[in-house]
């Protein structure tokens, strides 16, 4: 449960801003797999790839050491300047601010550092999802060329008997023309699907020839997500980087606001301003809070929308296949002609299409949980 919390957290504060750019990281080393051996690809292979080649847990343990250390020289300044040796609001700043930035500063690369595990695994499965949905697009038009192509031969079979199917030439020229149609679909997805294997392989740190197959078992959908929308809101309340760098502002403005009530005059002018960044400060802080209550109510409605469209689509395309079947054993029979059947096949590779979209955006949406 908590690592679920973590995730849908993670997903609303930063995870957008560090992994969803458009370009892929640069990885420090190649996996050594066998390119030429498609492997199953699985969220969990995907995860243990991606960890192992972005150099992101490194960078962020360095990070988080390098401020540890800048806080530790940072303390031994201030231990120059004494308490009671302070008699300006400037020497006071000089003793206090610089101290406060470098313990956030600390605390924020620290907990960074923590999150960057999970942060890699939402990487990966987004990843995984974008090779899923160039994989499906491409069998999915493989299938559809292979169906017109078995109408292509039925028809050519049966013009050479027309006298007793009322097949022509004609028909089987239509036929053909959707033949040569899809062709081009299946070579446009299966080129989409090189050029995903390449962006992604990158990301996955492995040969970028390598290529991959998906079991159509794993990573089924589930009507509703694994974190009740109550837990969700509560686990609001877990320190993200953003969260705590928010908390940073108000108590640097908190701070501010101290010395010039010791140290000055809170009705003077600086003193005034003190306040206000101060009130801006928290009201910042109110609306991030507000903005990711919002946010979660978007996935979640985001969730049940897309699975019921997904299952909707689904179910449109089995009712759409078993409809074709009918049509070509009739076409078969003579009771239909080529135009009704073409329609019918073209009504099936449209549901095919939603189906696919849905599926992707379910999967976008469905992340967050995982």
């Amino acid at each position: 449960m908590n690592k679920v919390k973590l995730n849908l957290i993670l997903s609303i504060t930063f995870l957008t801003f560090f992994f969803c750019s458009s370009s892929p990281s640069s990885a420090t080393e190649i996996t050594s797999i066998d390119a030429d051996s498609p492997e199953i690809l699985t969220i969990e292979r995907a995860i243990e790839l991606v960890k192992a080649a972005d150099p992101e847990l490194s960078i962020a343990r360095l990070n988080a050491e390098n401020d540890d250390l800048n806080m530790r020289l940072e303390n031994m300044t201030y231990r120059l300047i004494h308490t009671d040796s302070i008699e300006s609001l400037a020497l006071a700043e000089q003793k206090y601010i610089p101290k406060a930035q470098k313990d956030l500063n600390a605390r924020i690369s620290k907990l960074y550092k923590e999150t960057v595990a999970d942060a890699l695994r939402a990487k990966a499965i987004i990843s995984y999802y974008d090779l899923l949905e160039a994989y499906n697009e491409k069998e999915w038009k493989k299938q559809r060329y292979q169906r017109v192509d078995e109408l292509a031969v039925l028809a050519k079979e049966m013009a050479r008997g027309h006298e007793n199917t009322g097949a022509t030439q004609e028909d089987t020229m239509l036929v053909e023309t959707r033949l040569a149609s899809t062709q081009v679909e299946w070579l446009v997805a299966e080129r989409k699907w090189e050029e995903a294997k390449i962006k992604q392989n990158e990301i996955l740190g492995v040969d970028a020839k390598k290529d991959w197959l998906f079991s159509p078992e794993q990573d089924a959908a589930t009507e509703n997500p694994p974190i009740t929308f109550e837990d969700a809101i509560a686990s609001l309340t877990t320190d993200s980087p953003a969260r705590v760098q928010k908390k940073g502002d108000v108590q640097f403005a908190q701070l501010r606001v101290d010395l010039i009530s010791k140290y000055s005059v809170l009705s003077t002018y600086p003193g005034k301003i003190a306040r206000n960044n101060l009130e801006k400060a928290n009201i910042e802080l109110q609306k991030m809070n507000r903005a990711d209550v919002y946010t979660l109510y978007s996935i979640y409605q985001s969730y049940e929308d897309g699975y019921k469209l997904l299952q909707t689509s689904k179910r449109a395309v089995k009712l759409a296949r078993e409809n074709y079947t009918k049509m070509i054993n009739q076409f078969k029979q003579g009771l239909l002609g080529t135009a009704e059947v073409l329609q019918a096949e073209q009504e099936l590779a449209n549901l095919e299409n939603q189906y696919v979209e849905a599926e992707h955006s379910f999967n976008q949406v469905k992340l967050n949980f995982q």
